[in-house]
């Protein structure tokens, strides 16, 4: 019986330390993204990778549980992909339907739903989507959209960086 109980014990014990991050490999981590380098703009490196310029993790709540999983991190690349143009697709076995973030899609969908007058997408409706995870007119987004807790500036850096996008 004492046995049994060491044993549940170090189960127990190795388990809470995988869910922790302890050991190498195990757990809720995040891997180091590439270098700042590769990247022309502080908007573009959190794009791609979840972390501003600086190395600073942009973290966030809600949306798909499976961030750090598999040792990977959630960006906007992550859902949207490279080209901003989202659409449907599966990642850790979920199914995603990530909607277009390109500025020309976001500023048409707006002038269809505010009409003409509301047509141009800018930071505050940005701001809206990516932090309080609701459209323009107050509708929540879909519930796989995460609210990031991004600062100002680095706000207006991605927001610089998705308008480039043909």
């Amino acid at each position: 019986m004492r046995m049994m109980r060491w044993c549940i014990l170090l189960m127990l014990m190795t388990l809470l330390a995988a869910c922790r991050g302890i050991y190498p490999g195990w757990g809720m981590h995040r891997r180091q993204p590439a270098l700042a380098e590769s990247y022309n703009s502080n908007g573009e490196q959190i794009y791609f990778t979840g972390v501003n310029s600086r190395g600073e993790f942009i973290t966030y709540s809600g949306g798909p549980g499976f961030g750090g999983m598999m040792n990977s991190v959630v960006s906007c690349v992550s859902c949207h992909g490279s080209d901003g143009r989202g659409g449907l697709h599966w990642m850790h076995m979920q199914r995603m339907d990530a909607p277009d973030i390109r500025n020309s899609s976001l500023s048409m969908e707006l002038e269809e739903h505010q009409g003409a007058g509301h047509d141009v997408y800018n930071l505050e409706d940005f701001r809206l989507a990516v932090i309080d995870g609701s459209h323009p007119d107050g509708e929540p987004l879909d519930e796989n959209m995460p609210n990031w807790q991004i600062n100002d500036a680095d706000l207006a850096d991605l927001f610089e960086y998705i308008k480039t996008l043909p």
